[in-house]
Parts: structure tokens; C-alpha cells; sequence
């Protein structure tokens, strides 16, 4: 069965972003883009929304969060990101930076294109009267789990879904790692820090992905 890394995105969380600070002019003085400020098409500068589209990376920057996605290999992710993410934090120190998470996805499609048998097999318990309720064959099912790591709560949501459009629709299970910090009194250098840890919940992640692949022989 294909394994399929759906992307990931570091995700801050502010009591109040300021967007129009953050113009393109800006991000090549701080070296958040290149010299050249090359940007790609769907690249927005507004007062109150910053979208940029670059070779390096994907930003949204709202006036209540900052979206980073990494266009890079897994193994120059953490790097790219405490280059740029890191220079907005350390330019805007005074910004009231609430929470951070760390988002990675992978979507499961099983071969045969029926979900419901595979997540029927992974996740029902035939014998508890809640999944005796659910045991027609078109039922499907998912999980929800979590704990702490390193420093953060990581929360599993595992859940089939369907690939969007354009394109004919895949039957997919999605498996959604979270891993959310919330930052209290001084944000700054513990944003700084867990944004440090990259690499670190980003295998543990495909740590779990690796032990249902094998566990179930996926």
C-alpha cells in the first residue's frame, strides 16, 4: 500500500500579528528572501494579509498566526525554518506570541480503494456495542490520540478522507500529526527553542507511521 507524505507546516500563533510590517522590501532586508526578492505567482502584501509563495518556502501571515511550509527535503526542513521563521521572531521580539505547532501529514490509499475494509481492519473492536452500531460494510472509522514529547502535546487524529478536486477522487486514510506548545510568559525564546526541535518530532512522527506500517504489514 502506497505511503504518501501529505506535507508539513509550522504553524505560530500570535495575540496580534502586524502584516503590514512584513512587505517584501522588509523580508529581503533581514534576509528572509533573497536579494533579489525573487517571489512566485499567488504572492499577496496587504495590511492585513501576507501570502508569500517563493523556490524555499510557502508564508501566509495573518493578523492571529504565521503559516511556514517548508519547500524543501526533510533533512534541510529544520534548517530553512530557523533561518526564516527564526528572523521574523527575533525582528518582531515584542510580538505577543502565544503557541507554536508543528504539523506533519501522510495519507495511507490502500490498493484495492476500500477504506472501509482497511480501516475496519486497524481500528473497529467487533465486539464493543459502540462498533456493533457501525457494522454495515460501507462504515468507516479513525482514531484520535495523544501525549506528551518533547515539550509538546502530540495529538494523532486519524481519519479517512477523499482527495480534492480537480482529478477523479482517492479514497485515502489521513493520518494528522500535531504537535502544539503553548509558549506563556516568555515566548520568544521558548518559540525559538521548540522551532529548534524540528527534526527531533518529525521522527517520531515517522516513527509511528513506521510501526503500523509493520505491524500491519502496509
Amino acid at each position: 500500500m502506497p505511503w504518501i507524505d501529505a506535507g508539513s507546516v509550522a504553524v505560530v500563533v500570535a495575540h496580534q500579528f502586524n502584516p503590514s510590517i512584513v512587505s517584501q522590501a522588509w523580508l529581503m532586508k533581514h534576509g528572509v528572501l533573497d536579494k533579489d526578492g525573487t517571489i512566485q505567482d499567488g504572492s499577496i502584501f496587504t495590511d492585513l494579509l501576507v501570502q508569500v509563495r517563493s523556490s524555499e518556502f510557502h508564508m501566509l501571515l495573518l493578523p492571529e498566526q504565521m503559516q511556514f511550509v517548508p519547500v524543501a527535503p526533510p533533512e534541510e526542513q529544520q534548517k530553512l525554518l530557523l533561518e526564516k521563521v527564526g528572523t521574523i521572531i527575533r525582528e518582531l521580539p515584542h510580538t505577543p506570541y502565544r503557541a507554536v505547532g508543528l504539523n506533519f501529514n501522510w495519507h495511507l490509499a490502500p490498493e484495492d480503494g476500500d477504506i472501509s475494509r482497511l480501516t475496519r481492519e486497524l481500528f473497529c473492536v467487533a465486539d464493543r456495542p459502540l462498533y456493533q452500531r457501525f457494522g454495515s460494510s460501507d462504515a468507516r472509522f479513525g482514531a484520535y490520540l495523544s501525549k506528551d514529547f518533547a515539550g509538546f502535546r502530540l495529538k494523532l487524529d486519524i481519519k479517512p478522507i477523499n482527495t480534492p478536486l480537480p482529478g477523479p477522487p482517492e479514497h485515502r486514510l489521513q493520518f494528522a500529526f500535531n504537535f502544539h506548545c503553548d509558549l506563556g510568559e516568555e515566548p520568544s525564546p521558548l518559540l525559538l527553542a521548540q522551532l529548534g526541535r524540528w527534526d527531533e518530532v518529525r521522527q517520531e512522527a515517522q516513527g509511528v507511521i513506521e510501526a503500523i506500517r509493520q505491524g500491519h504489514k502496509l
